[in-house]
């Protein structure tokens, strides 16, 4: 069956190059025809503002670009279509996201995930919070944007990176509006998970002289945000679990998966992003322009997450049942006490600062001759400290019984009241944090000459990137951290309170102890606390290593989960660009060809596992023992070159077919390359090994596409694209099992192992209403629809499977829209089918996301021809997200993050 893939995307690949040959041959004699027929047509003015003025630039820039690309503008200066920048690029066909909180976060182009999307500011890398590559869009205020394009086919000309898209986001320049304006709002936002309503609000200012040779942009955008998110969670299956009800060496019930816990949890969060920009514009002459641009954004997340959690041991199980895909549905703990009701605080708390400097100069030295040199600097910082605290009870006397419930929620019942402190002891567990830092500096030359006839361009080029991400990690140290593990040091009952959770997900008014964070944490360090633990050489450890610590549990600098990744990258390209007519036909193609040279050293730290022994009264638990951590180093080099071609045929005026193939290239993701190893201790089944790997080689593919575009008019189109991609070094996270003294690991690393093809077709509309008579002809309506396929599919039959692509889904929007007079109002709906999102996800097992819609509304209506009010709705039927384990009942998590509502007054002048 893979074969049979294989050839029918080599003859789609081929045939795109066919296309552009094709297309170019024929003319290659010829030359434009004289007068008006050698000009493209002439279209009407659009208007300044609106709907129907953004969805036309959005237009135009497809209907220009001879390569795939789909795009979305503001309608006016400082007014994108949403709130967030990511839920707008869902609108794009193809284009689905990754939420957090409820925000847009992460984008996926046609199946590929975050990491596989290059993501350029105005042309140029924009540094990352994240330990990865991927890009955080919530960062961005969409205040401060003005378009954004997602370029599906690539050329030499782009920067490489992206072998699902590269997206340009763009943000507003003085001189591209002469004169002086602003635009500015205010409103109000209110979740329907909070209580409190919180402010948001932007402008933007420009202005330039009367000569309009020199202009400056200002803009400033501020948001607030309180939410309430609860969830119910598994923390993942095990799976392969014999058990042995009565413990006579007998397995009752054999090769089963049990949910790794059941937890309850509700996260209260406060949402905090400050952005600016400073665009600034001056024509020094006929012959030299220069520009200047500074970004700066900053969004801080405090928030606060109590849980209730029920771990599971399959030693204790007395009776279970399961169902015929292995999952057990019902199971009964024994009344040893085995199972603690757990009462849970942490918080993941979030301060991610980017920035962005850069100077553009552009020399024209005469009309056929363009040289464009650009230097930027970006960096993006994320500091964080998150505490993670487990207090106990033991179900003594208890039989606590998990069931799955069909068609339900799990439960856990026949256990102790949650609120009753009366047998709470201690736990565990630590503080931590750290930083991550990313920097990238830029130096890009581009030089292009215009020709007549069929070449009509050359551009060559170069680009040289330093890119450096560090990371500093901070835990609680040792043994500090872990100390209480094994519920054996009682707690007096006035540390705690009692937690009103409501009722989660319909799961009923639930209630569970809250405690102090500050008494909690200063009865750890008490004598009180430290002598139950009845070892006098522990307790000395541990009093020693507290006084040392400022009489504290504060994280310490943490050399094995510290390490930095600096890349050195080269690229250099060369590409031409003919166009003519072909039987008055207009043809372009493209065809470039650019190097990529990469020189990457990772540093880190390792250390050697020495010993590991069982913790008394927590076979859930283990005390490691580890040799000193010592400096490592690796480094690896590679280059490859990059080939494009593509090609665009004017079929009528308003119909155009394109093609287009290359090569392109996917760095591995930053995580996957650092030298680190970690080991995380869950006897007796779930204890696993991971680290990276610094001589990964980059995700290479072949790409393909053919489309069809008919132009209706200035604001509505039909499309059809199919696409085809062939892509090798596929970076697998290998999982086997190992042993460390005795007990069994699930051991961890990636590799470049795999080749697999993704291939598919999109089909979009969009229709503007225009001949209908008023008022209906304001309506309009835009809808797509992304199919994606792979050669290697999830197979959740096969136990074995070790690689997979991950993140494919089919994608649907729908868009209607009336715009007349005073009145705007939009509904869309976007719709992601199920996906596999790992193949390896928590305890070795795969995660799979469920398929999801969501309703968004927006409307406005101008008060004067300068004052109009608006609001929007966004997750108007308070969908909820799903993920689960292979089969559809292995829940892993539902989550609730509410309905977003904004009400507001924006001005422009």
């Amino acid at each position: 069956m893979k074969d049979s893939h294989r050839r029918g995307g080599a003859v789609l690949l081929h045939g795109a190059s066919a296309l552009a040959l094709f297309v170019a041959a024929p003319a290659l004699a010829q030359t434009a025809p004289s007068g008006a027929a050698a000009q493209p047509s002439t279209v009407d003015e659009i208007v300044v503002t609106g709907t129907r003025a953004s969805l036309a630039r959005a237009l135009d820039v497809k209907r220009n670009t001879v390569g795939v690309v789909d795009s979305i503008a503001a309608e006016d200066i400082g007014k994108f279509p949403d709130q967030n920048v990511a839920e707008s690029l869902q609108r794009i066909t193809g284009v689905s996201i990754d939420r957090s909180g409820g925000e847009g976060k992460f984008i996926t182009v046609r199946g590929f995930g975050p990491e596989f999307n290059t993501v350029l500011l105005n042309n140029r890398l924009l540094a990352t919070e994240n330990a990865g590559r991927e890009f955080s869009f919530d960062i961005l205020a969409s205040e401060l944007i003005s378009g954004a394009e997602v370029y599906k086919s690539s050329d030499a000309v782009q920067q490489e990176g992206g072998i699902g898209s590269t997206v340009i986001v763009r943000t507003a320049r003085p001189l591209d509006r002469p004169g002086y304006h602003f635009a500015g709002s205010a409103a109000a936002k209110t979740d329907s998970t909070a209580d409190r309503t919180t402010p948001t609000f932007s402008m933007v200012a420009s202005g330039s002289n009367a000569a309009r040779d020199f202009g400056a942009l200002f803009s400033l955008a501020y948001d607030e945000r309180d939410s309430r998110a609860t969830n119910i969670n598994t923390g993942g299956w095990i799976a392969g679990q014999n058990l042995d009800f009565n413990g006579d060496k007998t397995i009752d019930l054999a090769n089963v998966a049990l949910p790794r816990t059941l937890n309850y949890t509700v996260e209260n969060s406060h949402r905090e992003r400050i952005g600016g920009t400073l665009a600034l514009d001056w024509v020094v002459n006929d012959k030299l322009k220069l520009t200047a641009d500074a970004l700066y954004t900053q969004l801080r997340v405090n928030s606060r997450s109590n849980q209730l959690g029920y771990y599971t041991d399959p030693s204790d199980i007395v009776s279970a049942t399961a169902n015929g895909n292995g999952t057990v549905t019902h199971f009964v703990r024994s009344a040893s006490g085995g199972l603690a009701t757990d009462q849970i605080v942490f918080d993941s708390p979030r301060d991610a600062k980017t920035y962005q400097l850069a100077l553009h100069a552009r020399y024209t030295p005469d009309d056929r001759s363009v040289l464009d040199v650009d230097l930027s600097h970006s960096q993006a910082t994320d500091q964080n400290k998150s505490v993670f605290y487990v207090i106990g009870s033991r179900n003594t006397g208890f039989n606590p019984t998990f069931d799955l419930n069909a068609g339900g929620l799990p439960t856990m019942t026949n256990v102790l009241s949650p609120t009753d402190p009366s047998r709470l002891v201690l736990h565990c567990c630590s503080e931590r944090g750290g930083e991550v830092t990313d920097a990238v500096t830029q130096l890009n030359l581009d030089y292009r000459r215009d020709f007549e006839g069929v070449l009509q361009t050359i551009k060559v080029g170069g680009l040289a990137t330093y890119r450096k991400k560090d990371i500093t990690s901070l835990l609680t140290p040792d043994p500090l951290g872990c100390f209480y593990c094994g519920y054996y040091a009682s707690m007096p009952a006035d540390i705690t309170s009692v937690f009103h959770a409501g009722n989660i997900l319909g799961s009923g008014d639930m209630s569970w102890l809250d405690y102090d964070l500050a008494k909690l944490v200063a009865y750890y360090g008490s004598d009180a606390a430290i002598s139950q633990r009845n070892d006098p050489a522990a307790e000395a450890a541990f009093r020693a290593v507290y006084q040392a610590n400022n009489n504290s549990l504060a994280p310490q600098y943490d050399a094995l989960g510290s390490g930095s990744v600096a890349e050195t990258s080269g690229a250099i390209y060369a590409q031409a660009e003919f166009g003519g007519y072909h039987n008055d036909h207009r043809w372009s193609a493209i065809a470039g060809l650019r190097y990529v040279y990469t020189d990457l050293t990772a540093e880190g730290n390792s250390r050697q596992l020495l010993s590991i022994k069982p913790r008394p009264g927590d076979p859930t638990s283990a005390d490691p023992t580890y040799s000193p951590p010592v400096p490592v180093s690796a480094n690896s080099t590679y280059g490859y070159l990059l080939p494009s071609i593509s090609a665009r045929y004017n079929i009528t005026d308003d119909i155009v077919l394109r093609g287009a193939a290359s090569r392109t290239l996917t760095r591995p993701t930053l995580t996957n390359l650092r030298l680190s190893q970690s080991f995380d201790f869950r006897p007796p089944q779930s204890s696993t090994v991971s680290g990276g790997n610094p001589y990964l080689k980059p995700y290479l593919a072949w790409n393909g596409d053919v489309g069809l575009d008919w132009f209706i008019n200035r604001a509505s189109y039909a499309s059809i694209a199919v696409f085809y991609k062939d892509v090798s070094n596929f970076v697998s996270l290998v999982t086997t099992p190992t042993e460390f003294f005795g007990y069994p690991f699930l051991q961890t690393q990636p590799t470049n192992a795999e080749s697999a093809e993704v291939y598919g077709f999109e089909a979009a509309v969009q229709y503007t209403f225009d001949q209908l008579p008023a008022p209906f002809d304001g309506l309009g309506v835009s809808a797509n629809y992304t199919k994606v396929e792979s050669s290697i599919g999830f197979d959740p039959s096969l136990s074995s499977q070790t690689f997979n692509v991950e993140g494919l889904s089919d994608t649907a929007n729908l868009v209607g829209f009336y715009e007349k007079g005073p009145i705007q109002f939009r509904v869309a709906y976007n719709w992601r089918d199920k996906f596999l999102r790992r193949t390896f996800g928590a305890n070795g097992q795969p995660e799979n996301v469920g398929a999801y819609g969501q309703y968004d509304l927006s409307g406005s209506y101008k008060v004067t021809d300068n004052i109009s009010v608006f609001a929007e709705a966004i997750n108007l039927t308070n969908k909820h997200n799903r993920s689960y384990s292979i089969y559809e009942e292995r829940l892993i998590q539902l989550e609730d993050t509410g309905r977003r509502v904004t009400v507001g007054v924006r001005a422009t002048f």
